[in-house]
């Protein structure tokens, strides 16, 4: 596959599971990259999503992606749902389906249903089919709450903060073990949406020679997909016990700083960035999570920003790069 190189570190034994995995939200950016993973790791594993829309997995698998058991159900649907994860008999559960930021706001219903009740649902599913490996997306977002503090408050995330203590009551009322991730600011090749998605854009349109203005600058955290990724299934590897709750951050540097390392790669880059601070803490503790489920791959941002230019370049010379987002 043309864009093997981007996973060829990131690979693990199949050994680590003793059966499938089921991931939701397959068509989102994170899960395509788990996806990948655990496929040319020769996992066995079900994709789960709202639609059949497998473009940003294709990205990254190319042909490879009809080999994916791919399932639609809406994460709300509990029955339905239900049927479908417990028929697979998965050894873990990676929970990914969500609203992000801009669509909470719009419809802060729909985001509810999706973020809070889907989130009730697989924990639901995973007590009643004893499953003992569930890992959750939560997000940085989640800080925000209290409100009034050095954090931008959204309803995304009081939904993902609202998950966290649900899953502590279902280990405490229920033993029913998870952990939850909040994942800093994720880069690399299919992250194309949401407010910080900026970055990755910049990339792609440097790979383009398009211009482009990322619209902020200063420090900032820069995670490269893959290693958000391989971070989930480690997380997975094993049955867990307890509820728990970790920071997953990338490498802190300014977007200046990732924004010289593109200029390197393409001199002719016309991108830029606008003197306003992004709304969210830059700098994470993430020791935690590593020392709790085990060391996984860490990418500085120099080889991220160099993976997903050469995947740009290579999609574009094979004539399947997407379009560049707004």
């Amino acid at each position: 596959m043309s864009l093997d190189f981007l996973t060829d570190d990131l690979l693990i034994k199949n050994n680590s599971f003793d059966g499938p995995v089921v991931v939701t939200g397959a068509g989102g950016c994170i899960a395509a990259w788990v996806l990948t993973i655990l496929h040319r790791s020769h996992i066995p594993c079900l994709a789960v999503d709202l639609t059949d829309n497998k473009n940003r997995l294709e990205l990254l698998l190319g042909n490879e992606t009809n080999k994916i058991d791919w399932k639609v159900c809406d994460i709300t649907h509990l029955e339905k749902l239900s049927k479908i994860i417990t028929s697979y008999k998965p050894s873990a559960i990676i929970h990914l389906a969500g609203l992000q930021v801009p669509f909470c706001a719009e419809n802060p219903a729909l985001g509810a249903r999706v973020n809070v009740e889907g989130t009730i649902n697989i924990l639901e599913i995973a007590k009643k089919a004893n499953i003992k490996r569930t890992v959750y997306a939560s997000s940085v977002a989640a800080l925000g709450l209290p409100p009034n503090g050095p954090w931008k408050e959204t309803l995304y995330g009081a939904y993902k903060l609202a998950n966290e203590h649900t899953a502590f009551v279902y280990w405490s009322d229920w033993q029913v073990p998870s952990i939850g991730i909040r994942p800093n600011i994720v880069y690399g090749l299919a992250r194309d949406q949401g407010m910080s998605s900026k970055n990755t854009l910049a990339i792609q349109a440097a790979a383009l020679n398009k211009k482009y203005e990322i619209p902020f600058n200063g420090k900032y955290s820069w995670l490269y997909a893959g290693e958000a990724a391989i971070a989930f299934i480690t997380s997975v590897n094993k049955d867990l016990t307890g509820s728990h709750v970790f920071n997953l951050n990338g490498s802190c540097e300014t977007i200046e700083y990732g924004l010289s390392l593109i200029k390197e790669l393409s001199k002719e880059a016309n991108i830029s960035c606008v003197d306003k601070s992004f709304p969210f803490p830059p700098d994470l503790d993430d020791l935690p999570l590593r020392n709790h489920i085990g060391d996984y791959p860490s990418i500085s941002v120099k080889k991220g920003i160099e993976n997903t230019f050469r995947a740009f370049e290579t999609l574009k010379s094979e004539g399947r790069c997407p379009s560049l987002s707004e």
